[in-house]
């Protein structure tokens, strides 16, 4: 019997180091499942972010990833991850000479842009404070490199001013000229007039265009301030005559409804005076009835009896004519009170039309910045209520500026007009677009998965470069650099633009027309 329980008890400690042993297993399998699906999406982003370095590295990265997605068997993929590391070394040892020769390269070309003469105070400081920011990253060099392009573009451009230009420079900086006329161009698309008004700011707009003499600057700055204090003056006049009309009318209204009140408080005293004599005469009549058996002496009373209530069918005639009267004035203020409603529903929808236009980007008829950053803090609240995800994502078109310079400006509005439209048909009815700048464009999708946004952003990629562009009897071949992220973390509003515009930069910088996740 002993050696039984002692079988039995050995029995029940192997089945419970049985099923220690299973949990371990369990346990051991899903850390290895979820160490697989790190790792995918390490390689996934990895080769995001390497994408345009090195082609061998980015076939290798190619191959690992579709041999993940695979599920193959990760020890087998050692090998692989051996040859990728020895192409990041080298790689990364190929960074740190090249982003060496571009620092150097960057100061070599601030010292020589320094002794260019006759540059403006502006510029020089905004070359100062270039060089007085640090450069860390192959990324941070780059961004430097392409502000000293931008700054070598400006110098030339004063250099080739002619010398009536450069007389004018006491006045007015050039170079400040330049950001005046890019940032009034700017105003006039947020502003939407209708009439003589907008023809006259459309063609403020086409001479910024072109170009302007800082006289003639300063003049069309006027002309802008003039049309618009005339625009709120003809608002304010709108609204004047017809809060003048609305208060004419409701006087009006008070003072036929205090008149149709006392005459109802006149009629009604009339009628209960009227119900009481008309009692009065009934019971007279009633009383004499009982008490008088011989009705032939009772007549002459009975005749004063008969003209009295003759006289009161005159007097209820009387009062029925007033009280016809009366209710036509009521009539009358009813459609009064229908006339001022549709007055002011009107008055409202014009309101509403405004509030609309107001938020409406006047050439690609998009939402504006304004209408961005309040729609932009609203998603924000959102986020931080439901925690739901939220993608913001920065459009830029590439080669824009080439655009304008060798078709026109004209054929620079007709390409952000069509592919605004694009965008915003691309979109659906809960995403939101806004024109950031000049050719840039915001986009928000709400409560999207990750395949819907990948899917959403390379449809609007794709089908630009699709769009069929041409000038001058040229075909033009446009598209679009995408940068992207979601909100998260202590993330903020100005976080999220902030870092779409990082992704964007990166995106333009590793060869254009792709899209980049940043995080």
């Amino acid at each position: 019997m002993t050696d039984i329980n002692a079988v039995a008890s050995e029995v029940s400690k192997l089945r419970l180091r049985l099923d220690q042993a299973q949990l371990s297993y369990r346990d051991a399998s899903l850390k290895s499942r979820r160490e697989i699906v790190i790792l995918k999406r390490l390689i996934s982003r990895l080769s995001v972010a390497c994408r345009g370095l090195d082609g061998e590295l980015d076939q290798k990265l190619d191959e690992l990833r579709t041999e993940l997605e695979r599920h193959k068997d990760v020890s087998k993929l050692i090998p692989r991850l051996a040859i990728i590391e020895r192409l990041v070394t080298r790689q990364a040892n190929f960074t740190e000479k090249e982003n060496h020769r571009l620092e150097q390269q960057v100061a070599q070309s601030s010292e020589t842009l320094k002794r260019v003469h006759g540059l403006p105070a502006q510029l020089k400081r905004e070359l100062r404070n270039l060089l007085g920011q640090p450069s860390d990253t192959l990324a941070q060099t780059h961004k430097q490199i392409i502000r000293i392009l931008e700054l070598y573009e400006r110098a030339l451009k004063l250099m080739a001013v002619s010398s009536d230009a450069m007389a004018m420079k006491d006045s007015l900086d050039h170079d400040l000229l330049l950001q005046l006329t890019s940032e009034l161009q700017r105003l006039i698309t947020e502003l939407d007039f209708d009439g003589e008004s907008g023809d006259k700011l459309l063609s403020i707009r086409s001479q910024l265009l072109i170009g302007v003499t800082p006289q003639t600057l300063i003049e069309l700055s006027l002309e802008i301030l003039r049309l618009v204090l005339d625009g709120t003056r003809q608002e304010r006049r709108s609204s004047q005559q017809f809060l003048d009309s609305v208060n004419s009318d409701l006087a009006t209204l008070q003072k036929t409804t205090n008149q149709s009140v006392g005459q109802s408080s006149a009629l009604y005293e009339h009628r209960s005076e009227m119900t009481s004599e008309l009692a009065d005469l009934a019971t007279s009549i009633r009383q004499g009835l009982n008490d008088q058996k011989n009705l032939e002496h009772w007549r002459p009373t009975l005749t004063e009896l008969t003209k009295e209530l003759l006289v009161l069918a005159e007097r209820n005639k009387a009062l029925e004519k007033r009280e016809r009267a009366l209710v036509e004035q009521l009539g009358y203020n009813e459609n009064k009170i229908h006339s001022l409603f549709e007055q002011t529903q009107d008055f409202r929808r014009r309101l509403n039309d405004q509030e609309r236009k107001m938020f409406l980007d006047n050439l690609t008829r998009v939402y504006n910045r304004a209408a961005l950053t309040d729609r932009l803090e609203h998603e924000y609240r959102r986020w931080l209520r439901y925690q739901h995800p939220v993608c913001v994502a920065m459009i830029d078109i590439d080669s824009f500026k080439e655009i304008n310079d060798s078709y026109g400006h004209l054929a620079g509005d007709k390409v952000l007009k069509i592919i605004a439209r694009t965008i915003r048909q691309t979109l659906s009815d809960t995403d939101f677009i806004a024109r950031f700048g000049d050719d840039e464009f915001m986009i928000i999708l709400p409560d999207t998965n990750e395949e819907e946004r990948n899917k959403c952003l390379g449809k609007i990629r794709e089908t630009v470069t699709q769009l069929p562009f041409r000038f001058r009897e040229q075909n033009v071949s446009i598209s679009v650099s995408i940068g992207a992220t979601l909100f998260d973390g202590n993330d903020t509003p100005g976080d999220i633009i902030e870092r779409t515009d990082k992704a964007l930069f990166s995106a333009k910088s590793t060869g254009r027309n792709r899209i980049l996740w940043i995080s």
